[in-house]
């Protein structure tokens, strides 16, 4: 009995084991980016989390909870798109360069709070609104500083100069 057990199952080991050594080994090949959304009042919940991808794939996903966790994969320039559902919160966005040299395996994953601007409180004129419709970020790995940075910082303070303008966060 416990020969044909050996039988079976030893054969069952010889492949899985170095199976096992593989995968630990293996490239981890998205971003991970996990989040929570609020406003000025707190946790907002139904925000849709458009996903626009270089090449044109877009993919949407809808957190319910005011939390999401997201997978981006690498060697992308990618655009989140942050839009509440009910309409009463003006749309955020954030862009995201996902390369990476082939001899990185991973990269740490991003802890990314958006804080969406509520239409009644922030009456933004309509001359204004089209500085709403630009990344308020476009975020990069530095992988020998081991740090994420704004790549285009300069950019990026003029619109959150505009925007902070309005008494926005």
């Amino acid at each position: 009995m416990f020969k044909i057990f050996l039988k079976s199952i030893l054969p069952i080991f010889i492949i899985l084991i170095p199976s096992l050594f593989y995968s630990q080994e293996k490239k981890d090949t998205r971003l991970h980016i996990k989040g929570k959304t609020f406003n000025s009042t707190g946790k907002v919940n139904d925000v849709s989390i458009r996903i626009v991808h270089d090449n044109g794939i877009v993919d949407t996903i809808l957190s319910k909870d005011g939390k999401y966790n997201l997978h981006l994969e690498f060697n992308h320039k990618i655009l989140l798109e942050f839009e509440c559902m009910d309409e009463n919160h003006y749309t955020k966005r954030i862009a995201f360069n996902t390369s990476i040299p082939d001899k990185i395996k991973k990269i740490p994953f991003f802890d990314l709070t958006i804080n969406l601007v509520e239409k009644r409180l922030w009456n933004i004129k309509e001359n204004d609104l089209d500085v709403l419709d630009l990344p308020v970020a476009y975020l990069n790995y530095d992988f020998q500083k081991k740090i994420w940075f704004d790549k285009n910082a300069k950019y990026s303070r003029v619109i959150n100069k505009k925007i902070k303008s309005y008494g926005i966060y």
